[in-house]
């Protein structure tokens, strides 16, 4: 009876026997090469080409190599710096220490020397050696004034201030600061701005120099501030004696406004300071910095409006024969005033001039230039004439 069970041949067992067992339990070698593979993908994938080739070197299957010339480890060698572009220039930053500005950097004679707190705009770097330098450009008080040029960038700070703008005459524009360049030994000289807190300095502004007749404008006052305080009239003689410095006269006229002590008093009482009076009126000196202060208060609130206007009328037209020649056109309007001080010494002369300036199309100016050891006054008034043109061609607008 047949139970239907189907008899398998023999060929087809042996069939079975002969098919390609699994990967699980392949041959030894075949395995090796295949793990290799698979660990060279990894490291590839997470680690890169060094671990890549230890592990290929390790399995004897992939040979790597760096093209020659090139190292695999730099050693000892020294970075070099690398400065990214400051994206924001230009920018506000200001002077935190006095310093000199150069026409390239680290070379070239100064242009200008700019006080800590002096605002300027930084324009760009540049890195000679280790040091950075900065190009940085500067305003002045009218069109024409200020400059531009290179400074440490160490020197300069991101912190803002709001102190007095204080320069040397190159800050004021360096075409000045030229212009006086070659009398440097001998000169000093002051321009106060007082509407903008400006002040421009050359020279020792804290030396005293004679005065000689530069100080007439002192003694001038003093008699109209005098006949205020007692509300008197001046005497024009008297007034028109003091403007000329007159020999004769004047001692006699400085004796009764007090003489040296009386002066003393006067200016004091105004805070002016730094005027050292003398018996003797021609014997007084002063400070640069003092003569400025004076000049101040005489454009301020020294005297009453008429009174001032009458001491600036009557010096400008005796000392116009002196000073008209010195400077620009617009200086020898009306309203301008330019005193000048001669003080023989010794063999020598100090001369000064000083006053108070109108530009058309500026601001006030207070300006006091002294040149002392000087041959002569020809010599004395060329060294002004070098000062003056150049300051008054800068605001003639």
């Amino acid at each position: 009876m047949a139970l239907g069970v189907k008899n398998t041949p023999p060929t087809a067992k042996q069939k079975r026997r002969s098919t390609k067992p699994p990967s699980a339990h392949a041959p030894p070698h075949e395995m090796v090469a295949w793990k290799a593979t698979l660990l060279i993908f990894l490291a590839f994938c997470v680690t890169g080409l060094i671990p890549a080739g230890i592990v290929a070197h390790a399995s004897g299957k992939l040979q790597l190599g760096l093209p020659s010339g090139i190292a695999l480890f730099t050693g000892n060698k020294q970075p070099s710096p690398t400065d990214a572009p400051d994206l924001a220039l230009p920018r506000d930053v200001w002077v935190a220490r006095s310093v000199d500005v150069l026409p390239e950097p680290g070379r070239g004679a100064a242009l200008a020397t700019l006080a800590p707190a002096f605002p300027v705009k930084l324009l760009q770097h540049e890195r000679i050696g280790a040091a950075v330098w900065s190009r940085v450009e500067w305003g002045g008080p009218v069109i024409g004034t200020g400059g531009t040029g290179w400074v440490p960038d160490a020197a300069l700070t991101s912190v803002g201030h709001t102190d007095a703008i204080l320069g040397d005459l190159g800050a004021l524009a360096p075409s000045l600061r030229q212009a006086v360049s070659p009398h440097a030994q001998q000169f000093a000289a002051i321009v106060y701005i007082p509407s903008q807190n400006r002040l421009y300095i050359t020279g020792k502004p804290d030396s005293p120099f004679a005065l000689g007749t530069g100080y007439r404008p002192m003694l001038l006052s003093a008699l109209y501030g005098g006949a205020e305080a007692s509300n008197q009239p001046v005497s024009l003689n008297d007034a028109l004696t003091l403007s000329h410095g007159d020999t004769t006269a004047t001692p006699a006229i400085y004796q009764r406004i007090g003489g040296a002590d009386g002066l003393s008093q006067y200016l004091s009482s105004h805070s002016i300071s730094d005027i050292q009076t003398s018996p003797t009126w021609t014997a007084c000196h002063a400070t640069p910095r003092a003569v400025t202060g004076f000049y101040t208060q005489l454009a301020g609130d020294l005297l009453q409006d008429k009174d001032r206007a009458s001491v600036v009328s009557i010096l400008s037209l005796a000392d116009a024969p002196t000073t008209t020649n010195l400077v620009a056109p617009w200086a020898r309007s009306a309203g301008n005033l330019l005193v000048a001080g001669i003080a023989p010494t010794d063999n020598t002369f100090t001369v000064s001039i000083a006053g108070i300036l109108n530009p058309p199309h500026g601001p006030q100016l207070i300006v006091v230039a002294v040149t002392t050891s000087q041959p002569s006054t020809d010599a004395a008034f060329q060294t002004m004439q070098a000062f003056y043109a150049q300051l008054t061609a800068l605001f003639a607008g």
